[in-house]
């Protein structure tokens, strides 16, 4: 019998119009290609830094236990996901440390598939859990990674990477949610089903649920504090532009995140959900669930 995770990860491949081959099949040009690739989607400074991944240690990662996969369309390398075995208190878990598409390839299903990919990849070799990070104010990858996935934040940790010199992160902190996948979570099982678990913004307000952080009409954010034990968030629908044209803009974000949901999580708040339209649902210990 199949396993249900490989079925999804065909059809969503299938849906993307990708053919997704694994490292142990992937020669040394294609290690090579997969780590520009990576370079180009971070846009990476390689004189101030170096590669982000280098082939070498792709090659390793391939003949070490960890998952290298690139997609290619059309027999183009489009995407790749690099991923390292790690161990902590509850034991084996995959890290997934790089997953990228490019540009002109993005919003096709690509990284939905790639994800779906490396779970049948963990079912196959008995891994139950993937850990990755993301940047919270990045709302394409939040509503992938909470609503498409469910997987769901376990921290919030300031300024994980120190300076990074890429189009994505240069003169900023690198502020990252810390996620956790538990592959056999009835949530990530409805979510990855297409069962998708989207919080009601106006069912939370009339329970009580009030806005720590909006978008103001000029960008900026608008912080509200607030003791209520639901609270909202929305983040930007495109900090990356916001960054490149008004990086003055998108550090006040990052002070703003830092208040609201990076103070709620460190105080023991649970981020239940995101709607599509970047709204973060948080929980203090003990609360309710979003509401459908």
């Amino acid at each position: 019998m199949t396993e249900p995770s490989t079925e999804l990860a065909a059809a969503a491949a299938l849906h993307a119009g990708v053919e997704l081959v694994d490292g142990p099949d992937l020669d040394g040009e294609q290690l090579s290609e997969l780590s520009r690739l990576f370079d180009d989607v971070w846009e990476r400074d390689l004189a101030a830094m170096g590669g982000i991944i280098t082939r070498e240690v792709l090659w390793v990662l391939v003949h070490t236990g960890g998952q290298v996969t690139a997609a290619f369309a059309d027999g183009r390398m489009v995407g790749g996901t690099a991923a390292f075995l790690g161990r902590d208190d509850q034991g084996t878990h995959l890290h997934s440390h790089l997953s990228a598409v490019l540009a002109d390839h993005a919003g096709g299903g690509i990284g939905l598939a790639l994800k779906l990919h490396q779970m049948a990849w963990c079912r196959d070799r008995g891994i139950d859990r993937v850990l990755w990070t993301f940047d919270p104010l990045v709302r394409r990858n939040a509503v992938l990674n909470l609503l498409a996935l469910g997987a769901r934040p376990v921290a919030f940790l300031e300024d994980l990477y120190g300076p990074m010199a890429d189009g994505r992160n240069v003169g900023l902190p690198t502020d990252r949610f810390l996620v956790e996948w538990d592959l056999d979570d009835r949530r990530v099982r409805r979510a990855v089903a297409g069962d998708r678990a989207e919080p009601d913004v106006q069912a939370l307000q009339r329970t009580g649920a009030e806005f720590v952080l909006d978008v103001r009409d000029d960008d900026l954010p608008s912080v509200t504090p607030s003791s209520y034990p639901r609270q909202l968030a929305r983040v930007p629908g495109d900090i990356e532009s916001i960054r490149r044209s008004r990086p003055d803009v998108a550090l006040a974000w990052v002070d703003a995140l830092r208040m609201t949901i990076g103070a709620a999580v460190t105080a023991g708040h649970r981020v239940s959900g995101i709607t599509r339209d970047g709204v973060y649902v948080l929980v203090a210990h003990g609360g309710m669930e979003e509401l459908r």
